[in-house]
């Protein structure tokens, strides 16, 4: 049986997907195996931020869940999205919305303990 995190989780996801589609930025075209294999995080020196998030995170993500793997205890993507705003590079306010509530719905828990 699936639990309420996970539902969260999988609505969470699943909004992304449909957020990238509906912004025109999911790509039918898969980025190389040497962009894939980048060990940077977020493979920023190879990929863009879209292009990361449907070919990397929300694979990897899918199948944690598929596969009933345990979750990740927590999730910051946002803090990347304020780092390239503050280089200078626009991402797009839905999509930072919308990777937001991802990151809420996988660190079940503020620091304080409290549920976000």
């Amino acid at each position: 049986m699936i639990d309420q995190q996970s539902v969260e989780i999988i609505d969470a996801l699943n909004q992304l997907e449909v957020g990238l589609r509906d912004l025109g930025l999911w790509s039918d075209e898969r980025p190389t195996a040497e962009a894939l294999a980048s060990t940077l995080p977020f493979c920023y020196d190879t990929l863009e931020l879209e292009q990361w998030l449907q070919f990397v995170f929300l694979g990897r993500m899918r199948e944690i869940l598929e596969q009933g793997d345990r979750l990740p205890d927590s999730c910051a993507i946002y803090p990347y999205i304020e780092m390239l705003s503050g280089a200078g590079k626009t991402v797009n306010p839905k999509l930072a919305t919308l990777i937001q509530r991802v990151d809420q719905s996988i660190s079940k828990k503020s620091g304080s303990g409290e549920r976000i």
